[in-house]
């Protein structure tokens, strides 16, 4: 008996009440349905799209949008007016003044900020891939874990039958006078102790169903998810990992370059006129005056300032190096499994084989009346429990395979 879920995607609907077909309704628990036009790729995209990280890959746009605005604007911030009125305290004389004053960019600094909003539009970007990266992570592994947790319910199904045949067998051989009650009760000790494990399997069943849910936020499973190996064997800087971390360094990178050049403040031009009315020592006059107010000692008070920025850089280039190592270390985890993987198989189909081969002699045997129909079942299961051990090497490997692509940054 194989793991039906697995081959052909049923879900032991037809042994088990545990996981039912139901309407894709996310709070109706336990309930899955099959889908066979559904692909991993699409999976991933409309749980992506459901996902509350959208709400922060929207806030990281609305700050590139605000950085672009501000980097394209003709001044280097807000301008402000000043007005002001005196009089004398003989209400002869009034002086009326007011002027404008605009924040000038410096030198090369728009071009800074140009920068820094192209970096943040290429870190959303990345942001998203990898976001996207992640959730398919997460898709791949509990839908593999969806099988297994299948093959053990199977596995203990299978244990449950035996141990039943077992019991039917004893309690008939007591009828008989062949065995005594007390020998009936390891027999029945035995089955329950099988059917507790069968209770713990359909729970993990359960709980699985639930797991796929919750990440998915959806009850459609597709029918086929398997994934094809990789050419790449090493990673590259197109990993989205590496992208994701790259473009936050350049972000900052481009953020202290802009500090440098904004320096301690802002120059500001101010363009001002000035209204003399009622002194009786001179005409009635109006004067035009402008000034550039530029700050200076820019080392001194933006220092601190640029010392943050750089340890926020070399955290992150930092924090790159242990990344990479990391990832390294993970794809060669993954491809020691995958060849792990495969010797195993092989030898799970040889025992498989030996298994099969000792069930036709078995049965030869139980036909000629020279076997008992109690060590015709035993063998029976054993070839069972081989031919399931074959399936379940078979998803492990193929779950590698799913965990080896996307440890090299690879999507569905």
């Amino acid at each position: 008996m194989l793991c039906l879920g697995y081959l052909n995607r049923l879900f032991l609907l037809a042994i088990v009440s545990t996981v039912c077909p139901a309407e894709s309704d996310f709070n109706d628990s336990f309930s899955l349905r099959y889908e066979k036009g559904l692909s991993l790729s699409a999976l991933v995209e409309n749980t992506l799209a459901k996902s509350p990280d959208q709400l922060w890959l929207e806030a990281l746009e609305s700050e590139a949008n605000a950085l672009r605005k501000r980097s394209d604007s003709w001044v280097a911030g807000a301008a402000s007016v000043a007005l002001g009125y005196q009089e004398a305290s003989s209400g002869t004389l009034h002086y009326i003044d007011g002027g404008v004053s605009v924040p000038l960019w410096h030198w090369g600094q728009q071009d800074a900020e140009a920068l820094i909003a192209d970096k943040a539009e290429q870190g959303l970007f990345d942001q998203a891939i990898y976001v996207k990266l992640q959730m398919a992570g997460l898709i791949r592994a509990v839908l593999w874990d969806l099988a297994l947790v299948e093959c053990k319910l199977t596995e203990a199904i299978l244990a449950v039958d035996f141990s039943e045949h077992i019991l039917a067998t004893a309690v008939q051989s007591v009828q008989l006078g062949e065995l005594s009650h007390l020998d009936l009760l390891p027999v029945k000790s035995e089955l329950l102790t099988k059917k507790s494990a069968l209770l713990r399997a359909k729970v993990d069943l359960n709980k699985m169903a639930k797991r796929y849910q919750t990440i998915t936020r959806s009850n459609v499973v597709p029918v086929h998810f398997e994934e094809n190996r990789t050419e790449l064997r090493e990673i590259n800087i197109n990993h989205s990992a590496l992208a994701f971390i790259n473009s936050k360094i350049t972000r900052k990178q481009a953020e202290y370059q802009a500090l440098i050049l904004r320096g301690s403040g802002q120059t500001t031009l101010s363009l001002g006129v000035n209204s003399d009315r009622g002194d009786a020592r001179s005409n009635d006059a109006e004067s035009f005056n402008i000034a550039l107010n530029i700050p200076l000692g820019s080392a001194v008070h933006n220092g601190p300032d640029l010392a943050v920025k750089n340890i926020e850089i070399n955290k992150l280039l930092a924090d790159r190096m242990y990344l990479i190592s990391k990832l390294n270390e993970h794809v060669f985890e993954v491809s020691q499994n995958l060849m792990l993987g495969e010797d195993i198989l092989v030898m799970a189909k040889e025992i498989a084989q030996l298994e099969g081969d000792r069930l036709k002699i078995a049965e030869s045997s139980y036909n000629a009346g020279e076997l008992s129909l109690q060590k015709f079942k035993s063998i029976q299961l054993s070839q069972q429990l081989a031919q399931l051990k074959v399936t379940k090497q078979l998803i492990f490997n193929k779950k590698n395979i799913a965990l080896y692509n996307q440890s090299l940054g690879v999507l569905p």
